[in-house]
């Protein structure tokens, strides 16, 4: 009797439930890249061609990159300057650690800074129509259906004569930070996913050695468009 009354009730009122709608997150595109590669003017020439396509000039796609550390450090309470150490690629040593929260009543362990970037990075992704440069904004919106994830990179030695020019550094100079930079933002980006991060974990992966940027962003564009995100 007891089985026969549960199931009429299951059936009675199953439909009456509410449903929640799956919350629309994005879209959002996000650009790794090599050090050396042309992330910057390709986020800020896709950003307008997309919002070109998609006829909202008044309304357009927006490059996040200095946002996030404004609005993190916001949030902890704290000055941008005091948090930046993560996107130096520094790392604060165990004694830093210590005397800091023994000298400042505002102090914040790594780790809440770390998770605050993640947060506001999420946050930003998921409200959408915007570009985020590096970050480590691939690891943190991987799991966002409506994204895109490219990562740009470049042979070492095409890189490192682009980096000797616009540093006016010498070759040797040049190797040594473009070797540096590679190391220091691949380990941003494993520190966030709390995993080795490959060319696997990417939709879309160039070659600006071959491609041009106006290449480039076009071929994003019609993957975006592709995908419905715009």
């Amino acid at each position: 009797m007891g089985n026969i009354l549960l199931k009429y009730l299951e059936e009675r009122y199953k439909y009456d439930i509410p449903k929640k709608e799956p919350l629309v997150s994005g879209p959002v595109i996000t650009i790794s890249r090599e050090f050396g590669c042309p992330a910057n003017l390709c986020a800020t020439d896709l950003a307008e061609l997309l919002s070109k396509m998609e006829g909202k000039e008044n309304e357009p796609w927006k490059v996040i990159s200095k946002e996030i550390l404004e609005q993190a450090a916001k949030e902890l309470g704290l000055t941008p300057d005091k948090i930046e150490f993560v996107f130096k690629f520094e790392k604060r040593s165990a004694v830093d650690e210590i005397l800091e929260a023994l000298s400042s009543k505002y102090y914040k362990s790594e780790r809440k800074i770390k998770n605050t970037i993640r947060e506001v990075i999420r946050s930003m992704g998921e409200r959408g129509r915007v570009i985020i440069v590096g970050r480590a904004g691939s690891t943190i919106l991987r799991d966002i259906p409506n994204s895109l994830h490219v990562k740009l990179i470049a042979p070492l030695d095409y890189r490192v004569d682009g980096v000797s020019r616009r540093h006016e550094i010498s070759h040797n100079d040049a190797k040594k930070l473009t070797l540096e930079m590679d190391k220091k933002r691949a380990q941003l980006r494993n520190d966030f996913a709390g995993r080795k991060i490959g060319d696997v974990d990417y939709d879309l992966i160039f070659n600006t050695k071959i491609l041009k940027p106006n290449e480039i962003v076009e071929l994003i564009a019609k993957a975006a468009n592709d995908r419905g995100m715009i």
